[in-house]
């Protein structure tokens, strides 16, 4: 499916659907429209299934990514507290700025996305059993260690 590109990465080819109609039928005929519009939300379904998957593994490597910076984060804050107030100024806390932001616009974007996806699915909820369901509170953060 892919080919090396000129002294490059792989090229991708972009997929295509070949629709294969015996004899006799032609593309007016409702079970051929039918049968091509189900392969075509087949593979919107296959697609969709692929992006998930890679987000679950990206997921599992960005959690792993988290947890590693918070132990840090955690050490200077200990660090920073037992030197009490003859702390010099950390230099860390100017290069992480940057950091930070990416940080808060992958927090935003994953939260929109869940957001979405569970207003839609708690509507439906509510639809099909005719109950409102509340929203419970965030759970309690870690805590702090100082």
């Amino acid at each position: 499916m892919e080919s090396p590109g000129p002294g490059g990465p792989p090229l991708v080819q972009a997929p295509y659907t070949v629709l294969l109609l015996p004899l006799g039928t032609s593309r007016q005929d409702p079970g051929a429209q039918n049968f091509f519009l189900w392969l075509q939300m087949m593979q919107a379904l296959e697609r969709e299934q692929d992006a998930l998957w890679q987000g679950l593994e990206l997921l599992e490597h960005g959690q792993a990514w988290f947890a590693d910076r918070l132990r840090e984060t955690q050490q200077r804050q200990l660090q920073l507290g037992a030197l009490g107030e003859d702390f010099l100024m950390d230099l860390h806390s100017e290069t992480d700025a940057p950091l930070l932001t990416r940080i808060q616009k992958v927090n935003a974007c994953l939260h929109s996305l869940i957001h979405k996806e569970l207003s839609k699915h708690r509507k439906g909820v509510t639809q099909s059993t005719g109950e409102v369901v509340s929203q419970a509170p965030p759970g309690p953060k870690g805590p702090t260690l100082v």
